[in-house]
């Protein structure tokens, strides 16, 4: 195979791997959530006469793992247990995620909308495209043994900290070691990143989250002691191979939990398994006796869209002019709400449900015809299939115009603009909304 290890390593080490200094941000934010669940729970038994006790705090997913990627939205998941022992909280799992979106509220700050007592877990957003999520667990002995419960739609037997002991005990033990050994330590987290890279690579793909990704990638594992691109590219046919004959995939410290039971799952990995299969395609040329840099190089660039990401990418700006008139855009929780995002940066990032206000503002002299045309885009669009809608507004007596738009579905989306004049467009301007989970 044609060896592109140095470069696939540079790009890794410059465009993959999280910066330190992001690291140290994220954990900041997620100590500033603690703090506010602390100072919510105080304030809560103040006010309301309560003894609820304060909880203690594991950090898991992808940050405990160390399999966070850098991001260009900064759409980090970070992921927090929050313990309590089990006579001090209550019986109702639904009861005690209110109570942690409760306490969270009371010490908001730039969320994108308030927290959120969401199934699995309490929701933070922020505007900046962090969210944070809190899993509730209560904690008591049986039979000398600490045992964990997690609030979901019931209190489920699950320990905060057997995910993140599991993967790094696979890293460790599946990982090239010894004295043959040139590629840096922890080959398989390497693999694991990139791969959660390449399914991240586009906006519009809706693929399985990092969990699920972290088990194909360490159940179908190559590994390789002198060339991690070897690995990568195995690593990925291996998947692939894997998913034609079985895409069930279940909890790696419990078995009798299968994770994707959910068909919103179940069509997250027929996705993957149609892009893994153009990977393999594609994949070929590395094989080939006349494969070159350049075209090792072009196979590259479409596994992890680097021209994309680099270039094409428009922007919404706060003011976008046309000829004889501008667009500004806000975002908002609800229509009878006020802004929460008004100065809106170059490239537009929102979260789903939050609704969009565009406001249209023109010199040219009524009466006119206004024409807003959506056209969606991405793998949630297309399965409902909703690709796009179109809006008139007749005989537009006011030079301000204003339309309303839902951030429904993950994404890029383009929203046009067309004013006619005596049934002629006089002006039109095109704009992208990247919308983040």
């Amino acid at each position: 195979m044609f060896n592109y290890n140095s470069k696939l390593n540079q790009f890794y080490n410059n465009k993959v791997r999280l910066k330190d200094t992001d690291k140290t941000l994220i954990r900041e934010y997620k100590n500033k959530n603690e703090e506010r669940i602390i100072k919510g729970i105080t304030k809560i038994n103040q006010e309301e006469n309560k003894s609820f006790p304060i909880p203690s705090f594991i950090e898991q997913g992808s940050i405990a793992m160390s399999t966070t990627n850098q991001s260009e939205d900064r759409d980090y998941d970070i992921d927090v247990a929050v313990i309590f022992p089990k006579d001090s909280i209550f019986n109702n799992p639904l009861d005690a995620r209110k109570l942690i979106a409760k306490a969270i509220n009371k010490n908001n700050a730039n969320f994108s909308k308030p927290a959120e007592a969401r199934t699995n877990a309490v929701t933070v957003w922020y505007t900046e495209g962090y969210h944070v999520d809190f899993a509730i667990y209560r904690t008591f002995e049986e039979f000398y043994q600490t045992k964990y419960e997690h609030a979901s739609t019931e209190w489920l037997d699950r320990n905060p900290k057997a995910i993140t002991d599991w993967f790094i005990e696979r890293v460790s033990t599946l990982s090239p070691k010894g004295f043959f050994t040139t590629v840096e330590k922890a080959q398989l987290r390497k693999i694991v990143r990139l791969l959660k890279r390449f399914c991240k690579s586009r906006l519009n793909w809706n693929l399985p989250g990092g969990f699920i990704l972290s088990i194909l990638a360490i159940e179908c594992y190559s590994s390789n002691s002198t060339r991690d691109d070897i690995s990568f590219i195995e690593t990925l046919i291996n998947i692939n191979n894997r998913l034609k004959y079985n895409r069930y995939i279940y909890n790696p410290v419990n078995t009798q939990i299968e994770l994707t039971s959910k068909k919103s799952l179940q069509h997250q990995i027929t996705r993957l398994s149609e892009k893994l299969d153009r990977f393999v395609t594609k994949s070929q040329i590395l094989f080939q006796n006349n494969c070159t840099e350049e075209k090792a190089a072009e196979f590259y660039m479409w596994v992890f869209n680097i021209q994309e990401n680099a270039n094409n990418f428009s922007n919404i700006k706060e003011q976008s002019y046309i000829e004889n008139s501008s667009i500004s855009v806000s975002v908002h929780r609800d229509k009878s709400l006020g802004a929460i995002l008004s100065n809106i940066p170059k490239q537009l990032r929102v979260h789903k449900k939050l609704w969009l206000r565009f406001t249209l503002k023109t010199n040219i002299l009524p009466p006119f015809d206004v024409k807003w045309i959506v056209e969606n885009d991405g793998d949630e669009a297309r399965s409902i299939p909703d690709l796009g809608h179109e809006t008139w507004e007749y005989n537009c007596n006011n030079q301000i115009n204003i339309h309303w738009e839902r951030a429904s579905y993950k994404g890029v989306h383009k929203l046009k603009a067309e004013i006619y004049k005596n049934n002629i467009k006089v002006e039109s301007q095109t704009f992208e909304v990247r919308i983040l989970k």
